[in-house]
């Protein structure tokens, strides 16, 4: 499977516009909240290697002479793809694994949570998931499956008193050239 570098920009525009336009909404109903309310961004960090989505896409996971692993692109389709890539501008995903976030606001009783990643490569599968703690119990959200190199996803639901929000240690995603990148498992604390 390869992805054009114009299919991942329009990808990344279409998260970051879709962000954008939550962010408005969000705000519009939160609008008279007594405290303001943020996006907590965190670094992602590489994690390792799934070999099998690397030969899956053309690379190879090598072992450098200091145990060091890497991915080498090996099929023309990669080896074209990791040039156009090296050509784009992609100078607001910072480091190889990007970042992810989350966004937690309250009204009362009503949640308004968002979450999301950005990496520097189409994303082949995501193991997502959020944990909602308060007083009304622990529910979690769950996500997976494939993307292009920008995700996001939001949702609202009832739940009385505070709480906190965050995307769970483990939660990671594997890019199409097999490195698995963790989330920083950023939180973020309901403001009534």
């Amino acid at each position: 499977m390869t992805f054009g570098l114009n299919a991942i920009r329009v990808g990344m525009a279409s998260a970051l516009a879709g962000a954008l336009a939550l962010s408005g909404a969000l705000a519009a109903q939160a609008d008279d909240a007594t405290a303001e309310t943020e996006t907590i961004s965190v670094a992602m960090v590489p994690s390792g290697f799934d070999s099998a989505v690397a030969e899956a896409n053309g690379y190879r996971i090598v072992t450098d002479s200091d145990g060091q692993q890497r991915s080498v692109a090996v099929s023309p389709e990669a080896v074209r793809f990791e040039k156009s890539l090296a050509m784009s501008r992609t100078t607001w995903v910072e480091g190889p694994c990007g970042n992810s976030w989350i966004n937690a606001v309250s009204r009362g009783n009503s949640k308004f949570i968002s979450t999301g990643f950005v990496v520097p490569r189409p994303v082949i599968a995501k193991n997502w998931t959020v944990q909602v703690w308060g007083w009304s119990g622990m529910p979690s959200y769950w996500w997976g499956g494939a993307s292009g190199s920008s995700w996001s996803s939001s949702w609202s639901f009832s739940m009385p008193g505070d709480g906190f929000a965050n995307v769970l240690p483990g939660s990671n995603v594997v890019m199409n050239n097999g490195a698995v990148c963790a989330s920083g498992s950023p939180g973020e604390n309901f403001h009534s």
